[in-house]
């Protein structure tokens, strides 16, 4: 399965945390972007369970405020 999390991040946190992000098992691209959120990552994973362990993952590094995450339904 594949989603897309979109973060935001502490003030001037936004390319270290992208560095942080990519280094992460199950992201396969992270990038820092302008808009709404600071962060987009896109992520596969075999299962609900292993998403939640990347989500975990992505939520635990410090200057992370907020993710939104969403799961793409069909390829």
């Amino acid at each position: 399965m594949r989603a897309y999390m979109f973060v935001n991040a502490l003030q001037g946190q936004s390319i270290n945390l992208t560095r942080a992000i990519r280094s992460l098992p199950g992201v396969q691209v992270a990038d820092a972007i302008t808009g709404d959120y600071d962060i987009v990552a896109a992520v596969t994973a075999k299962d609900l369970a292993e998403l939640r362990d990347i989500m975990a993952g992505v939520q635990g590094i410090s200057g992370v405020l907020k993710t939104t995450t969403c799961m793409v339904l069909a390829d």
